[in-house]
């Protein structure tokens, strides 16, 4: 998702003042990493000035939205990580709320996208419950949401990696192939500014994914291909010492071993 323009400066008569004086102190939080601050200042404006919110047409306040979304959305993963489920639960389904298409304040595209990676991130927090039918559920919806967006999304191979990595564990191994194939050709297909910083890495896990199902599928030749593609792809961009290149680097062993001993004698 490309990164939300603030608001445009205003006078102090101005009655959006209110608003972009909160959404520059959410950014200074965010920056900060004050998750929990920025959301509340921005929670507090619309509280505060509700009776011109509902008169505003259109969507002028669509970036203070956006920004509220994008706060509970890291809010819901942090309290998640943080093992602190309860807390994670309410901030996604604030999330939820806030991306629904009765939301005529958010700009739709923004809106489409910001509801996409909110499922997302809501099929990873009830995996981590391991209420897996649940979190298909979502990761779909997201998926859905991604193929109708246009390429608007930030993160489709990402998605399609959950997903993988979901149905792997619900044991539907030629399902998430699939998928894992699915990521990689969105990652080889886009362009190279695009996921800067990360989409060498998610070549690697998709490469490593694919590994992973062929094995569970009884394809040792195609696991070994998949791994080698994996650990090619780890070292250039993480490095040799890195977890998952060692994780990598163990498949590769055990695997070679498997192939070598089924070489008639």
């Amino acid at each position: 998702m490309e990164p939300i323009a603030p608001m445009d400066p205003v006078d102090s008569s101005d009655v959006l003042r209110p608003f972009v004086e909160a959404e520059r102190e959410f950014v200074q939080l965010q920056e900060a990493g004050d998750h929990d601050a920025a959301v509340r200042c921005l929670e507090t404006v619309l509280r505060q000035e509700q009776a011109t919110v509902q008169q505003m047409q259109d969507t002028v306040l669509s970036s203070l939205f956006e920004r509220l979304a994008v706060g509970y959305n890291t809010l819901g993963m942090k309290y998640l990580k943080d093992g602190s489920t309860e807390i994670s639960c309410k901030f996604f389904e604030k999330a939820e709320a806030l991306t629904d298409p009765a939301n005529l304040h958010m700009n739709p595209e923004s809106r489409l996208v910001l509801r996409a990676v909110t499922y997302n991130n809501m099929g990873c927090f009830y995996k981590s419950m391991s209420k897996l039918h649940t979190a298909l559920q979502y990761l779909r919806k997201a998926q859905t949401l991604e193929e109708r967006s246009n390429g608007k999304c930030q993160n489709p191979a990402g998605t399609h990696l959950n997903l993988c990595a979901l149905l792997s564990q619900m044991g539907k191994h030629q399902d998430a192939l699939q998928h894992a194939q699915t990521a990689l050709s969105l990652l080889e297909a886009s362009p190279q500014n695009e996921h800067a910083g990360n989409s060498e890495s998610l070549i690697c896990v998709a490469y490593f994914n694919m590994g992973a199902e062929f094995e569970h599928l009884r394809k040792t030749r195609e696991a070994l291909w998949a791994y080698d593609r994996a650990y090619d792809s780890c070292l250039s961009e993480l490095g040799e010492e890195h977890a998952l290149s060692q994780q990598i680097s163990g498949c590769l062993a055990q695997i070679r071993a498997k192939v070598q001993a089924k070489k008639p004698r």
